[in-house]
Formats: structure tokens, sequence, C-alpha cells
């Protein structure tokens, strides 16, 4: 979502949060994370450290993998996708006024090309 870049920049952070709202249950390593964002894996565990510090994702050993999940549980996970939720709406809801808009102006240059042609 482009107004989020817009609003907090185009981060590590955002990106990882993003993948895990639009992917619900998803889980993965650190490798796998640093391969599907195309970033360093130095950069995304510093992003991952810091999103399990602040209760947004969580970390599980199965067996010998580490791996990597978001935390449902967590009041902050639950606000910060609301507020994701609300966002895109108002996205959704910009982008059907702004079409709206076009085409209402589109038929009243139109209407208008057609009366000057009569004359």
């Amino acid at each position: 979502m482009k107004i989020l870049e817009k609003m907090f920049g185009n981060s590590t952070h955002l990106d990882i949060i993003l993948l895990f709202y639009n992917h619900p249950g998803y889980f993965t390593n650190i490798t796998k994370l640093a391969q599907t964002l195309d970033k360093s894996h130095v950069t995304v565990r510093k992003a991952v450290s810091d999103l399990v510090a602040a209760g947004i994702l969580t970390e599980l050993d199965i067996g010998k993998s580490h791996v990597i999940k978001i935390n449902e549980q967590s009041l902050y996970t639950k606000t910060l996708f609301n507020f994701i939720d609300r966002v895109r709406s108002a996205e959704e809801q910009r982008s059907i006024e702004e079409i709206i808009a076009k085409r209402a102006g589109t038929r009243a240059g139109a209407g208008s090309a057609a009366s000057g042609s009569k004359r």
C-alpha cells in the first residue's frame, strides 16, 4: 500500500508487517524472509528483532528451525492490523471517488463538446 510507504517511508519493518498482513497464517525463517524481501540477512534480522521486541512478531523453535510468525494475540498487532484495514478502506474509497469524478468530468466535457458542435 503506497500510502503507508508515504506515511512511514519504505522500510524493512513495513515490508515485513505488510507481508504478514497480506498472508494470514504465513510463517518463515530469517533466510527465506530475506530472500522474499530481497534484503540482506542482517537487515531483516534487525527488523525482525525490533518487531519481536514490540510484540508484533513471535519466534518459535520447531525442531532445528527458527520460525517467525505474526503474534496474533498481541494487542499491538491487532491495533496495527486494524489501522492497516482502515487505511486500505480509505484508500479504496478515495480511488472510487477519483474514478467517479473523472467519469463525471469526462461526461460533462463530452456534453459540452456535443452541444458546441451543434452551433
